[in-house]
């Protein structure tokens, strides 16, 4: 299980450069995301390209096995932020930006099904003008307008807090406000088909493709149910300024009452809809009935939970399911690739695995040698080696948190750690005043030179903390292995941790990523080390509002270089995208950002 926004797809997440314009690149063969993925983003104005769905035949039912079950139906809070759940959502929430793979590349379009335009209309201010199409519905039959963008910019952008557990304000919503706190008005058409979002005098917001849609890790949800819900009357007479009683009604629905899965709230505004979801083992996708466009190829979509890949290749090759998307694994790549029966999809994504320290433990906190020692004994090349290189044999350990080796852009920062280099290590430590004990380990003061790695049991992770542990250990770091099936669930977006091992999923926009390591106070929804650098908010907020491409390619990296002098996080490698599938239905292929597998099924046609 990944965790979205890492963009998070992240992811994370499929990968794309800062900005993406809407022409498709050239030159990568299917599956290939290993060249430059748009030089030219284009200037920022006009009217991207426009997609609809394709008009395709009915296959009837296909059973696809995904690594973890859907979670909840507001995925676009910090204490849900899953990717797990996307792989479910891309095709029921609706999204005005959304992408789609060309030649190997991931380019963002409009939804042409969902909006008629999405246009700049003015660069000072910014002025962005968004035309919902006529006959977009909600599933019980409730228009697709602009209470929907009211509610997403409320409550990203509301200036209401809560303290949270340490004593630290957060947005009462849980809610990042990147680009949203720039708005500075929204308006609404007489019809509410079309709205009008007006940024703030020098608060452009360069990755507008990003809001309101899943390129951005968010989606619209349906206001009116919120209204019906916590007994608030018109959701666009609340503003971002407010901090009251209404709010907290507001807010008290938002960050609950679309948790898990309720039917009676749980609506679709794409072309399936969840039939059902038991949050454990399976999740049932049907076409919606009220959807407009061109209905989508399978009837029924059965998503079965299978947390290992090498039993997930077996459900494959037994005809259980006809699709898989596993983490990915060397083996089940080796075996299913030679075999004509199956089709592979395996390329360098957006998702990247890496290690978290907790920031607000001592240990970590109050030593920086040890954080440093740590990054110079784990042994990335040999993670690569062993887990990724026969899955991805251009993989090579990561160097940036912002870019991916595969963009443009991306700059190696970590190359002088990583390295397994144990004598570095010691040296690091001894040169910090730590005594290695008897028992072999680092001490200083009340300080000892062990933590435990959290993860979610996944096998390559736990292969990943072995290999780690090896070279630490030679230089006096213990690391023990802390692997809990709700790692990332419930223990990640709480801060219950020493370090965390997990995956971003990250967005083609890297404004989504400011999330992620931005102070909690200033947006930080996703901060779950509770990283503390102004100068990192400071420098990657201001590359949000940056509209000239190279300027914020510059100002991106020097974000990253100053994450890198910190060392709060230890990126490890890019993670390959993975699916497979029987050679009898297809197009196969895999975007983070897209819901993984799932984000072309409505195109899923058999052979």
């Amino acid at each position: 299980m990944r965790r979205s926004k890492a963009v998070s797809a992240l992811a994370l997440l499929t990968t794309a450069a800062l900005a993406l314009s809407a022409c498709s690149g050239g030159g990568a063969g299917s599956g290939d995301q290993g060249g430059p993925q748009d030089l030219d983003p284009g200037a920022i104005g006009g009217q991207d390209e426009l997609f609809k769905r394709p008009k395709v035949e009915d296959i009837g039912e296909v059973a696809v096995a995904v690594e973890d079950a859907f979670r909840n139906y507001n995925n676009n809070i910090g204490a849900t932020n899953n990717f797990v759940s996307t792989i479910a959502l891309s095709n029921v929430q609706p999204s005005p930006y959304i992408a789609e793979l060309v030649d190997g590349k991931v380019v963002i379009k409009i939804d042409g099904d969902l909006m008629e335009s999405v246009k700049v209309t003015s660069s000072e201010p910014q002025t962005i003008e968004w035309k919902v199409q006529k006959a977009a519905v909600w599933s019980d039959g409730e228009a697709i307008d602009c209470d929907d963008f009211h509610l997403k910019w409320l409550v990203a952008a509301s200036k209401a807090t809560v303290k949270g557990a340490d004593g630290a304000e957060a947005s009462i919503f849980d809610s990042s406000p990147t680009g949203y706190e720039n708005i500075e008005k929204l308006e609404c058409s007489e019809d509410g088909k079309t709205i009008t979002t007006t940024f703030f005098k020098d608060q452009a917001f360069a990755d507008y493709r990003g809001l309101f849609s899943q390129p951005g890790s968010d989606s619209l949800l349906p206001a009116h149910i919120l209204e019906q819900k916590s007994g608030v009357a018109d959701i666009t007479k609340v503003l971002p300024t407010q901090n009251d009683e209404t709010v907290q009604k507001v807010a008290d629905f938002y960050t609950k009452g679309w948790l898990g899965f309720d039917p009676s709230v749980a609506l679709s505004g794409g072309p399936y809809m969840i039939e059902s979801a038991d949050l454990k083992d399976q999740t049932v996708l049907v076409r919606n009935p009220k959807w407009w466009g061109n209905p989508g190829g399978p009837a029924k979509v059965i998503l079965k939970t299978n947390q290992d890949a090498q039993s997930a290749a077996q459900q494959l090759q037994n005809k259980e399911v006809k699709v898989i998307a596993p983490q990915a694994d060397p083996a089940v790549a080796q075996s299913l690739r030679g075999d004509d029966a199956f089709e592979v999809f395996a390329a360098g994504g957006q998702t990247y695995e890496h290690v978290d320290f907790n920031m607000a433990l001592p240990l970590f906190k109050n030593n920086k040698d040890l954080r440093l020692a740590i990054a110079q004994c784990f042994d990335r090349q040999q993670l690569v080696e062993k887990l990724v290189a026969d899955v991805d044999p251009n993989a090579k350990p990561l160097g940036s948190l912002t870019f991916q080796p595969n963009e443009v852009g991306y700059e190696d920062h970590y190359g002088d750690v990583g390295n397994g280099d144990v004598a570095a290590a010691k040296k690091t430590l001894e040169d910090g005043g730590w005594k290695q004990g008897a028992d072999g380990i680092y001490t200083k003061g009340e300080f000892r030179a062990s933590f435990k790695l959290g993860h979610r049991i996944v096998t390559r992770r736990a292969d990943t903390v072995r290999i780690l542990q090896d070279k630490c250990k030679q230089a006096g770091i213990e690391i023990i292995d802390d692997q809990t099936a709700d790692f990332n669930d419930k223990r990640l977006p709480a801060s219950e941790f020493d370090a965390a091992l997990f995956a971003w999923v990250g967005a083609p926009l890297k404004a989504g990523a400011f999330g992620n390591y931005a102070q909690k106070a200033k947006g930080g929804s996703g901060n779950y080390n509770n990283y503390d650098s102004a100068a990192l908010t400071e420098k990657w907020a201001a590359a949000n509002r940056e509209l000239d491409y190279q300027k914020r390619i510059t100002m991106m990296n020097e974000a990253d270089k100053i994450m890198r002098d910190d060392l709060h996080s230890i990126p490890l490698f890019q993670l390959p995208d993975f699916a497979a599938s029987s050679a009898d239905i297809g197009p196969i292929s895999y975007i983070g950002v897209g819901g993984g597998v799932t984000w072309n099924l409505y195109a899923w046609q058999k052979k």
